[in-house]
């Protein structure tokens, strides 16, 4: 399948997304922690409410970071992590080790924020009307207008259809490659990349208005 030309500064800013050091942790969790997880699910399945909570610290921040670019609203998103975890809760006896723990607790997630944003209903909003054009923008107020690309790019991957969305927060937030979305999506991996071309392509065309600040 052919892959588009991505402008490089788009890839590089949307790596630059990822907060802080989190990288760091993700990538803990994938190489060093399966046995724990394994023991800690099992605990957890038997009653140990210690166990899960070590499961919840362990999971919380990246389920987050799906949640909140799903539903946009911070406020709503904690909600929806909410009642992502209480499901989590009440369905670990049932889960048996045949996807890895984050793809279990993923779907459960993704199918909460689809059903939250569908009983909303609310369309979003063109990227000008939320943050003004390119020249409206005060980027001198800004220390090297890091925040104001964060903003826009923020606002222009929350504007993707769902699905597009999804990719480009596995791919470029957690740091998934093509095989773990295909697993965690349980789709094709050219679906995956026919998505991810598409959300890009997308992302480049709304983002040119701003191309001045990216």
């Amino acid at each position: 399948m052919r892959t588009i030309a991505l402008d490089t500064s788009l890839d590089h800013n949307l790596y630059l997304l990822k907060m802080g050091g989190r990288i760091d942790t993700i990538e803990a969790v994938r190489n060093g922690s399966e046995k724990r997880e394994r023991a800690l699910v099992t605990a957890a399945q038997q009653g140990d409410s210690g166990a899960f909570r070590e499961l919840y610290d362990m999971y919380r921040e990246r389920i987050w970071t799906l949640v909140v670019y799903s539903v946009g609203d911070s406020l709503q998103a904690q909600d929806v992590l909410q009642n992502v975890f209480f499901k989590v809760f009440r369905g670990i006896r049932s889960f048996k080790f045949q996807s890895s723990l984050f793809t279990w607790i993923y779907r459960i997630a993704r199918n909460e924020c689809w059903n939250h944003n569908r009983r909303r209903g609310i369309p979003h909003l063109p990227l000008n009307a939320i943050l003004g054009s390119s020249d409206e923008i005060d980027t001198k107020a800004i220390p090297d207008g890091r925040e104001a690309r964060k903003a826009i790019l923020n606002n222009a991957v929350r504007q993707l259809p769902f699905k597009m969305r999804e990719v480009v927060v596995l791919r470029y937030l957690e740091g998934l490659s093509y095989e773990e979305i295909s697993r965690v999506l349980g789709c094709a991996l050219g679906t995956v990349a026919s998505r991810l071309n598409r959300a890009l392509a997308e992302l480049e065309e709304r983002l040119r208005p701003f191309k001045r600040l990216l």
